[in-house]
């Protein structure tokens, strides 16, 4: 097993100067480094100049840990508007905050995909996007199944931004070359122009997907609101 890079110790801190909040702070920032796999209980200590059992005074587990690391990272993603703009323009802003949110904090979408999320954070974003939804016309069913076509979305895009753009444009460009062309892909196949174009403007390629969903989502209302019509 290769043995895990160690985090750079900062000054040890003061007998009693270790708090809660410092303790999900640095694990966050381990996380956003290294992955989920990098954070332990150990490391996190080590970090902070402390011993993994001062940890446990202020945490129960690795997985309360894990829990309070992802509702910081949310709680540094504003949430939706609570003021009379359109609810689309809100969702689109929600969501191009949620990627800035991701690409500042990629440990996010790890815990979202490898783990069950749990805590106030996650719960307050689903709850507010779902009554954004509802207020805006859509039935109970539907904005939830709304919400999580949404969720869906911006997991997907944003793991794959995260995971293919850390290197830079020109690495983005070459992994998804070498995802998508290979030898017998002809010369003046659009699969070849993939890497060229979605690495300059992949925040572009995002909201184009993004549009392209709340277009249907404008079409699910539509249909909803001349059923509504015809029971009157």
């Amino acid at each position: 097993m290769t043995p895990q890079p160690k985090v750079q110790k900062s000054q040890r801190l003061p007998r009693g100067a270790l708090d809660r909040d410092t303790v999900i702070a640095a694990a966050l920032e381990i996380a956003d480094r290294d992955g989920l796999s990098g954070v332990t209980m150990a490391r996190v200590a080590e970090a902070l100049g402390g011993s993994p059992m001062s940890l446990y005074r202020h945490l129960n587990d690795k997985q309360e840990l894990l829990d309070a690391v992802v509702d910081l990272a949310l709680s540094e993603s504003p949430r939706i508007a609570q003021d009379g703009r359109p609810w689309r323009v809100r969702l689109e802003e929600f969501a191009s905050e949620s990627r800035l949110n991701a690409l500042r904090h990629p440990a996010l979408i790890e815990i979202h995909l490898e783990n069950t999320v749990r805590g106030p954070g996650a719960a307050a974003v689903g709850l507010d996007v779902i009554d954004l939804l509802h207020q805006a016309g859509f039935d109970e069913d539907s904005s939830i199944r709304a919400f999580m076509a949404l969720r869906n979305y911006l997991l997907g895009a944003m793991a794959w931004e995260v995971s293919r753009f850390r290197g830079g444009g020109e690495e983005f460009a070459h992994q998804v070359s070498d995802t998508f062309v290979h030898e017998d892909t002809p010369v003046d196949s659009p699969l070849r122009r993939l890497g060229e174009v979605l690495s300059v403007d992949p925040e572009g390629q995002f909201m184009f997907g993004l549009d392209r969903l709340l277009d249907g989502f404008e079409t699910e209302l539509r249909r909803i609101k001349r059923k509504a019509g015809q029971k009157q």
